[in-house]
């Protein structure tokens, strides 16, 4: 029960800004520390849903609240998945060959296609929030933390049972130590979570696990020809596409949907 305990802690201090120490990096810790990712998308929910309380008590508009959700989920995640994006969207769109990208994913420089790639993807999220609370009641954030809790439970997914490129490091320390059961886990928490979606949000819901599913198969085959297999940086790029895609989903199809 202690392992399980210091997995949950070595899970919450890598991939949120928490305040939270482990010092047991051990195998057997960081073998079930994927198991508890998509906990961390329910912080993002929670971190979304107490923005939406107080901007609905103190009266603040439309845009002052898609400013200050977008902010939240950058500061409870830390920004780890916008670095990977930003690495990733310099290397994939350079076009170089693949030795040459995966230099390119380890240089801490940020180049010209990072910085278009994310402020296309923080546009999106800004124009979504601003529709969804100018149209949509609370009854959304429901949806919104789904995606959340899917997209990590793809995500590591991918990081326990995809190949690591040559390159890779972070991938590597949690897939590596990662057994067969930690991915079975992943898949039921999916599984549980997506029927729960469906269950509160029909339609729209099954839309939108279809359409993460679709990124997902494109993003398997994108990591294994592009940079012969996985990182740290790739998994945080769809962690990012594919949260931005749900919710640019739910406001383009909300106000028929729900």
């Amino acid at each position: 029960m202690r392992s399980w305990f210091e997995s949950l802690l070595i899970a919450l201090s890598m991939y949120s800004a928490l305040p939270v120490k482990c010092l047991n990096w051990t195998a057997d810790n960081l073998r079930h520390a994927m198991a508890f990712f998509p906990l961390v998308g329910l912080l993002c929910g929670g971190g979304l849903w107490l923005v939406w309380t107080v901007c609905s008590l103190l009266g603040v508009g439309a845009v002052l609240f898609a400013v200050l959700a977008v902010l939240s989920v950058v500061v409870i995640t830390g920004g780890i998945h916008l670095d990977g994006f930003c690495d990733t969207a310099d290397a994939l769109y350079s076009r170089r060959p693949r030795e040459e990208k995966l230099r390119i994913l380890k240089d801490p420089n940020c180049g010209p296609f990072a910085v278009f790639s994310v402020i296309l993807v923080l546009l999106v999220s800004f124009g979504a929030y601003t529709e969804l609370y100018g149209s949509q009641s609370r009854h959304v954030l429901g949806l919104l933390t789904g995606g959340f809790v899917l997209t990590r439970c793809l995500s590591g997914i991918s990081i326990t049972r995809f190949p690591c490129a040559p390159t890779s490091s972070l991938a590597k320390t949690f897939g590596e130590n990662a057994g067969t059961h930690v991915s079975v886990i992943l898949a039921v928490e999916f599984g549980v979570a997506g029927c729960c979606m469906v269950l509160w949000y029909h339609w729209l819901a099954v839309i939108l696990i279809l359409l993460s599913m679709g990124i997902f198969g494109g993003y398997y085959h994108m990591q294994k020809k592009q940079f012969g297999g996985l990182t740290g940086d790739l998994a945080g790029f769809f962690l990012v596409l594919n949260e931005t895609a749900w919710l640019l989903g739910t406001a383009l199809l909300g106000g028929v949907l729900l």
